[in-house]
C-alpha cells in the first residue's frame, strides 16, 4: 500500500492548490462554449490562454466542479449529473492563485441516454474511432464474448504493461509540472503513470467498447485519488487501475477480481470563490 499512497499523495498536493485558487470575474475575450451537444451529455469549449485554464461545470444550485482545460483546441466536457440546468465556465489564471472567469454559458439539458457522458471522448479521456487508443482495445478484446470479459482483458492488459510513474509525481508534487492534463495517447505508448494517467487509459479503452466508465476523483482512505467506475448490465463497479499496478494484481480471471477492495468517497476538483 506504500507505492499507492505516494500516488495518491501526489494528488493531494495537486488537490490543496486547486482548493486555495481564488476566482474573480472578467469580462469575455477570446473562446467559445458550444452548449448544442447538451442532449448527448456534454459541451464543448475551445479557448486560447498562455496561461492555465479550467472549466468549472454547475449542475443547478449544486457546487461547481473544475476540470483542467487545453488551450488552443476544441475539449469535451460531460455533463453527468442527468436533466436540469447546468452553467459551464472557463476561467483563466491571472496571477498566483487567482483566476477570473472569462467565458459562462448556461444551458437546460435534456440527455437522451443516461450513460452518454460516460461513453464520449472528454479532455482527460481521449479517444478516436480507428485510433490507436482505440485499435489497442480492439485487439485486446477481441474474443471476448461480453462487457464483463472485455472489462476484465482491458484492466489485464494495463495491470500487467505499466508501472508507477514516481518520477512525474514527484515534479507535480513538487509543482516543476503544475499544467497536467492526461494523454491517452502517450500514456498507450508509454510504460508507466500516475494514477490520472492509468484511469485516463482505462475509461477511454473501455469507452471505445462502448462500454460506461467514469473518471472519478475523490479519496481514498484520507489521500486524494483517481480511479474508475464502470458499467456492466446495469450496475457499477469500482475499478482501480493504481491499486492493481503497485500491489501488482495481475491476470484477473473475471469481473469480481478487478473490483478494488479499497474504500473511496468521491469529490470533484473545486475552487474556492473569492469574494
Amino acid at each position: 500500500m506504500k507505492r499507492l499512497f505516494s500516488c495518491v499523495c501526489t494528488f493531494v498536493a495537486a488537490f490543496i492548490l486547486m482548493s486555495m485558487t481564488g476566482v474573480v470575474t472578467a469580462s469575455a475575450s477570446t473562446g467559445s462554449i458550444d452548449t448544442s451537444h447538451a442532449k448527448d451529455g456534454f459541451v464543448t469549449v475551445n479557448y486560447t490562454s498562455d496561461s492555465k485554464l479550467k472549466v468549472g461545470i454547475q449542475y443547478g444550485d449544486n457546487k461547481t466542479s473544475y476540470k483542467n482545460c487545453p488551450s488552443g483546441k476544441t475539449a469535451e466536457f460531460s455533463l453527468d449529473q442527468g436533466d436540469g440546468t447546468y452553467t459551464i465556465t472557463v476561467c483563466e489564471n491571472i496571477s498566483g492563485t487567482t483566476y477570473q472567469v472569462v467565458s459562462r454559458e448556461t444551458v437546460n439539458a435534456k440527455i437522451k441516454n443516461e450513460y452518454a457522458p460516460y461513453l464520449i471522448s472528454t479532455a482527460d479521456v481521449q479517444f478516436a474511432a480507428g485510433d490507436a487508443v482505440s485499435q489497442k482495445a480492439a485487439e485486446i478484446c477481441k474474443g471476448a464474448a461480453t462487457d464483463a470479459e472485455k472489462v476484465t482483458a482491458i484492466y489485464n492488459y494495463i495491470a500487467g504493461h505499466y508501472t508507477y510513474d514516481t518520477k512525474l509525481a514527484d515534479e507535480i508534487t513538487s509543482g516543476k509540472v503544475s499544467k497536467y492534463i492526461p494523454d491517452t495517447s502517450a500514456t498507450l505508448n508509454s510504460s508507466k503513470g500516475i494514477c490520472y494517467d492509468l484511469s485516463s487509459l482505462f475509461a477511454a479503452m473501455c469507452r471505445s467498447q462502448s462500454i460506461p466508465c467514469s473518471l472519478t476523483k475523490g479519496y481514498a482512505g484520507r489521500s486524494y485519488h483517481a480511479w474508475n467506475k464502470v458499467n456492466v448490465d446495469g450496475a457499477w463497479y469500482q475499478i482501480d487501475l493504481t491499486y492493481a499496478v503497485t500491489e501488482r494484481v495481475l491476470n484477473a480471471n473475471s469481473l469480481s477480481d478487478c473490483v478494488s477492495p479499497l474504500h473511496y468517497a468521491q469529490q470533484s476538483d473545486s475552487l474556492a470563490i473569492a469574494a
